[in-house]
């Protein structure tokens, strides 16, 4: 059972290939950002090792973490960032590989794609046999974005700012996916790696 790594940038059309994949390819999904999110609701393990590390002034009325408190402690302070980041990232990659083991076992997938927003945390997994790359020229990125989510020109400048350059992806990753046509080209794409 192969497991594929799935990036690409905010706009770039991940989340409609993981449905492709899901609905049409039998492919078992993993997105790490649910991954992270749900390690960190009370009790589980990123949540006790933030709260160790930040202390309980971070948790809201409720006790759960307040994510803009965090974010805001986090935030041009690289050596916390790094902090935040060691409380959460081994525990994905261990979480993952464990899923992967599993659904390798009880072989109900005909393949396993692991989605990330950044191309070395699928390096750091281990899991992925090959990295593809989801890519949109940057204008038609912008033009999704701002007609599925609203965002201004300003979010979006700062989005990209963040972001790894292009070359970045294309020279890192193995496939590269041109989700810049239509949901059919997309789909003629995935069908054939699917068969490789």
């Amino acid at each position: 059972m192969k497991v594929v790594g799935i990036t690409g940038g905010v706009g770039s059309g991940k989340s409609e290939v993981l449905r492709i994949l899901e609905e049409k390819f039998n492919c078992g999904i993993i997105r790490t950002d649910d991954v992270a999110r749900d390690l960190c609701e009370p009790g589980e393990e990123s949540y006790k090792l933030i709260v160790k590390a930040f202390g309980e002034e971070i948790l809201d009325l409720e006790g759960y973490l307040d994510r803009p408190k965090l974010a805001s402690i986090v935030f041009n302070d690289e050596g916390k960032l790094q902090v935040l980041n060691e409380c959460t990232h081994p525990q994905v990659y261990d979480w993952v590989r464990k899923k992967v083991r599993e659904w390798r076992t009880e072989g109900q997938y005909s393949m396993i794609a692991v989605e990330a927003a950044l191309m070395e945390q699928l390096k750091e997994m281990g899991v992925c046999e090959s990295l593809w790359y989801v890519y949109v020229k940057p204008e038609i990125r912008r033009e999704r974005l701002r007609i599925s989510r609203g965002y201004s020109e300003e979010k979006m400048d700062s989005i990209f700012a963040s972001q790894l350059p292009e070359e970045v992806f294309l020279n890192g990753c193995d496939v590269v996916i041109d989700n810049n046509l239509d949901i059919e080209n997309v789909e003629n794409q995935l069908k054939q790696l699917c068969k490789s």
